[in-house]
């Protein structure tokens, strides 16, 4: 006889913490407290699912997540298996937004299996959409394959009959793919695709508008209009600082502290650097900000000195994949946190070493525009003349 049918499974109200259920909507917060666990885990997924993967509600998630799986628990065998999957695919959303990408593959590729078995194409298509932006600048191979399964996959379905999040997360993949290919004009496209969409009001919206602003920076940054990329950086280290993504919010402020360098505006670069290590934020893992396109992560500095190193990296690593952007962006936020940590000489010196390396990338605008930031950077600390 199976667990759920000897009716002495506890009711889980014990196991949600009151506060977690404060200003919930009645039928979901009656959903969550039910005494059948299969009605209760499917509740609590749908909480998880609707928090926006900003690095900030990884801790709301988890806790949401340990009590799924106390509810699967109970079920034992009589667990539906969709709600495996579910579980699997939320923890594997999860994981990405915690930048813990090895954990995350897994969870996902146990549960695209999982909803492959069970011919669930609607959530085949959410598994793949959750997971490509988080993938896409570091395994495009694979990223390609799941791009292209994707569509196949969407090719079946009917188009959605009322609004819903899994046409958002099909466009924050396609825009991240386009980003991460580096095809501007497709990435013009999606963004126009994106903005005809009409998306539930929830948290969630406010994670695709950082993410597509993001998207909106990185177009203007690598089209060299430098004022407007400020300002859409601004505007997303503004929803990021809302939601108290402290990491997202490092990185973004990394990017403004270059731009401002790059302008001459050294107090400001400066200012902007020591925002960035002001609150660490909470990744264990270093992982290219997915939704910047460029391959800079500071998330895990406490310190502008911690920032420089982290900033090293990016630099070889966007040689080493021929960013020319990417380049002059960590170059020049390397200078900025060189400042922040009162060590001038250094961010001179790094911009100059930059300038050399420069000469050997695609673009050839890029070593002149570093020198002169150096140029600038003498100006600004008295030793060369206006």
């Amino acid at each position: 006889m199976s667990q759920r049918s000897t009716g002495s499974i506890p009711p889980l109200a014990a196991a949600v913490p009151a506060e977690w259920l404060a200003g919930m909507q009645p039928g979901l917060k009656n959903r969550i407290l039910a005494p059948d666990q299969a009605i209760s885990a499917e509740a609590m997924l749908d909480v998880v699912d609707r928090l926006p993967a900003f690095s900030s509600y990884v801790a709301q998630a988890s806790g949401w997540l340990g009590a799924t799986r106390a509810a699967v628990g109970r079920l034992g065998e009589d667990c539906p298996q969709r709600t495996e999957v579910r579980l699997l695919a939320a923890i594997a959303r999860m994981a990405f937004a915690a930048r813990e990408t090895s954990p995350g593959l897994a969870a996902s590729e146990a549960a695209l299996t999982g909803a492959g078995e069970a011919g669930d194409l609607e959530l085949q298509v959410a598994i793949l959409a959750q997971r490509i932006p988080f993938m896409a600048h570091n395994a495009p191979v694979p990223t390609s394959r799941d791009v292209r399964m994707l569509d196949g996959l969407l090719a079946q379905l009917p188009p959605s009959l009322t609004p819903t999040h899994r046409d958002g997360d099909v466009a924050l993949a396609r825009i991240a793919w386009a980003g991460a290919t580096g095809d501007q004009t497709r990435l013009r496209q999606e963004l126009a695709n994106f903005g005809r969409l009409r998306l539930p009001e929830d948290d969630r919206l406010a994670f695709c508008a950082f993410a597509t602003t993001l998207a909106l920076a990185q177009l203007h940054l690598r089209a060299g209009q430098r004022a407007q990329a400020a300002t859409a950086l601004i505007h997303a280290a503004n929803l990021a600082d809302a939601h108290e993504a402290v990491s997202e919010l490092a990185n973004v402020q990394a990017c403004i502290a270059a731009l401002a360098a790059q302008a001459g505006d050294f107090h400001a670069a400066v200012a902007h650097a020591r925002s960035a290590v002001a609150t660490p934020g909470a990744c264990r893992h270093v992982h290219p900000d997915p939704w910047l396109g460029l391959p800079i992560d500071i998330c895990q500095a406490r310190t502008a000195g911690q920032a420089v190193q982290q900033l090293a990296e990016s630099v070889l690593r966007a040689q080493d994949v021929g960013d020319a952007t990417g380049f002059q962006i960590a170059a020049t936020a390397m200078a900025a946190f060189y400042l922040a940590d009162q060590r001038a000489m250094e961010a001179l010196d790094g911009l100059n070493e930059a300038a050399e390396v420069a000469k050997g990338l695609s673009d050839p605008q890029i070593a002149p525009a570093i020198r002169q930031v150096a140029e600038s950077l003498l100006r600004h600390l008295g030793i060369l003349k206006a």
